[in-house]
């Protein structure tokens, strides 16, 4: 086994065969916790460093969304059924989708 250098540590070629790219069989079935109390996601930090402000990201990530499902209608371009939706997920860091998913608000009018 070569050594490899990545972000300045020695590690095994071996074990990083496979880093880049996402496996959600890794992640399926934990319970995992962003509030820094078990240490296998940290996105706000954890201990006497965890972010102050963590309580106030994570609202305003719900308000968002649920501001943005309340306010508006969500419809299809011109020409597009639902069963022309595709689902297909390409591999990545972040699972993104192969073909962006396109939708048009349209503001709900409250009467």
């Amino acid at each position: 086994m070569d050594p490899c250098q990545r972000m300045g540590y020695s590690e095994e070629s071996k074990r990083l065969e496979r880093s880049r790219s996402f496996h959600p069989w890794k992640v399926m079935d934990s319970q995992i916790d962003y509030k820094g109390i078990n240490f296998e996601l940290l996105p706000f930090g954890s201990g006497r460093r965890i972010c102050p402000g963590m309580g106030m990201g994570i609202a305003l990530v719900h308000l968002t969304l649920i501001n943005l499902l309340y306010r508006f209608d969500w419809k299809l371009p011109e020409g597009m059924e639902v069963e022309d939706v595709d689902l297909e997920e390409s591999y990545g860091l972040a699972c993104p989708k192969k073909v962006p998913l396109q939708l048009i608000p349209v503001l709900t009018q409250w009467t």
